[in-house]
């Protein structure tokens, strides 16, 4: 799963609708204070709803226990009338979305049922949205996840709703039009059923319908159902169908739904594999989503702009986790891991160094170093009961003197660089967050770090808060080699596709976002507010 866009509505400084397009690489420019950092937090509040429920959330962990005030601070101008809107666009990848397939077709043929055969709906997935729409209770003096939304290849699907006392949960919305929930051989049933090709939608019954229908105790409905791009143009048939949720409206994750329909039970077992159909369906389209989303926030880096110098007396956390890479300790610390006993450690290492010294990289002037006090003291196996010989530090060799320096020894802008290479050197695939990156770095080594984004771009997504213009007249000056065919030798393509630039100005109303579009010549086509950089000449020609 990639993120490819986040839209906010009354969220902090964003009050009217605003979508950031999210690409491989994305920078968010804008004058102090408007919101930048804004679209990185509502990523980390998404996170805090589906992994523990916070809706009014004190602090935020994976910004490392950040304090944020709860809802109240959240909400835009402090307005516990508005709703806090939040919806985030994905791509699938390379990954079918099939956890909650289940055995179904095989039982049915055991027993010898016929039963309705559904698409293959995680196959089918190319690409999705989730919105959570999150509510104040005035009655109940709490926030609340009053809608969840979902839609599945840029169709709305489905509705999940929740009462103020979240004792009322349930799908309250579900397209039975969309593409994947109509059923196999659709058509011939039609046929079968006498139908002719130009029936309209709301003119019968799918058999998918009829099937929820007979295990659904509430009863259908007419009227028009509302889904959040407008009216749709033909009758709702469908009750509400009771749902067991957590914190409102979001459904229970990492399991199959709770579905409180007839058939739960297998006392008839015709009724049970019609069940089995729809909860299986279900669960494809609400939950799937949410687990795969929040498992890629859980793996998301976000680095804050003030960055860890460990001194020579840093202990490192052997178990770093997401909030230990706000100020970028978890970079140290992975590492200090020990190179000869952990080949992940190894292989990031050897990258990390390799950024750092080699010329066509960063260029630095410096090779990672990981040894312990024994290696470093040749010891070799000197008895050492408590271990202190064995701790291991992270050095810098100097290329020039051959001397090992620690990382207090060093320039700051180092070791603030540091922990962006090494994020994008990780494995581990998902989104690199990073606010100001340019702090202290020099810009030669600006203009170079936006090729450690470029070069890792197919492993991760990087979204930068940022007012650096070298990093921006690199990234152009890619594209347009791209097309000129001048890219250094073994440097990954690079297209317009591959980044985006957002603008943020705030406005009394509220922040306004502006995509700035570049050519295939690494060209703004938009212009850009107030001017562009004097420097832009000089790197493009």
């Amino acid at each position: 799963m990639r993120i490819t866009g986040v839209s906010l509505t009354n969220f902090r400084s964003f009050g009217e609708t605003q979508t950031i397009d999210i690409a491989p690489v994305t920078l968010l420019f804008g004058p102090n204070s408007v919101g930048k950092s804004t679209v990185l937090m509502s990523l980390a509040y998404i996170q805090e709803i589906l992994e523990n429920g916070h809706c009014d959330p004190k602090r935020l962990f994976s910004l490392g226990d950040k304090p944020v005030g709860g809802f109240r601070s959240l909400v835009f101008s402090q307005d516990l009338e508005r709703p806090i809107k939040i919806r985030i666009d994905y791509e699938v990848g390379k990954t079918i979305l099939g956890d909650y397939a289940s055995e179904v077709e095989e039982l049915a043929s055991h027993l010898g049922h016929s039963f309705l055969l559904m698409p293959d709906i995680g196959g089918s997935i190319n690409n999705g949205a989730i919105e959570i729409e999150v509510a104040w209770s005035k009655q109940f003096a709490r926030a609340y996840v009053r809608h969840y939304r979902t839609w599945i290849n840029g169709q709305f699907i489905a509705q999940v709703s929740s009462s103020e006392d979240l004792k009322d949960t349930r799908v309250s919305e579900l397209n039975t039009d969309h593409p994947i929930l109509l059923p196999e051989a659709n058509d011939e049933w039609l046929e079968e059923q006498g139908y002719s090709h130009t029936i309209m939608p709301g003119e019968y019954l799918t058999g998918f319908e009829e099937i929820i229908d007979g295990l659904n105790p509430n009863a259908m409905s007419l009227g028009p159902m509302k889904i959040p791009e407008g009216i749709a143009t033909h009758s709702r048939r469908l009750g509400d169908i009771a749902l067991t949720c957590r914190h409102g409206a979001i459904p229970l994750l990492g399991r199959h739904v709770d579905v409180r329909l007839a058939g739960k039970d297998i006392d008839d077992m015709e009724k049970h594999i019609d069940y089995l159909v729809v909860r299986d369906t279900l669960s494809q389209i609400l939950v799937e989503p949410l687990d795969r989303l929040l498992a890629l926030l859980k793996e998301t880096v976000f680095i804050g702009p003030l960055r860890l110098i460990p001194g020579s007396d840093y202990t490192p956390n052997p178990y770093p986790d997401q909030s230990d890479w706000v100020d970028g300790a978890a970079a140290w610390d992975l590492l200090s891991r020990n190179p000869n006993r952990n080949k992940d450690a190894q292989a990031l290492i050897k990258k990390t160094s390799e950024w750092l010294s080699q010329s066509d990289k960063l260029d630095a002037g410096y090779e990672i170093v990981n040894k312990s006090i024994s290696e470093y003291a040749d010891l070799g196996s000197h008895p050492d009961s408590l271990g202190f010989l064995e701790q291991r530090h992270v050095y810098f060799k100097d290329l020039k003197t051959g001397i090992n320096l620690s990382a207090s020894q060093l320039g700051t802008g180092i070791s603030q660089v540091l922990p962006i290479v090494v994020a994008a050197c990780s494995e581990k695939p998902g989104l690199v967050s990073v606010e100001q990156p340019e702090l202290h770095i020099h810009p030669r080594l600006q203009v170079e770090l936006a090729d450690v984004l470029l070069r890792e771009k197919e492993k991760h997504s990087f979204l930068i808060e940022t007012h650096s213009e070298h990093i921006i007249l690199r990234l152009l000056k890619r594209i347009r080699q791209k097309s000129d065919n001048e890219l250094p030798e073994g440097y990954p393509s690079v297209g317009q596709e591959d980044i985006s630039i957002v603008y943020l100005e705030p406005t009394k109303n509220g922040v306004l976002t502006r995509r700035i579009r570049v050519d295939e010549d690494g060209e703004f086509v938009d212009r850009w507010p107030q001017g562009f950089f004097v420097e832009r000449r000089e790197e493009l020609l």
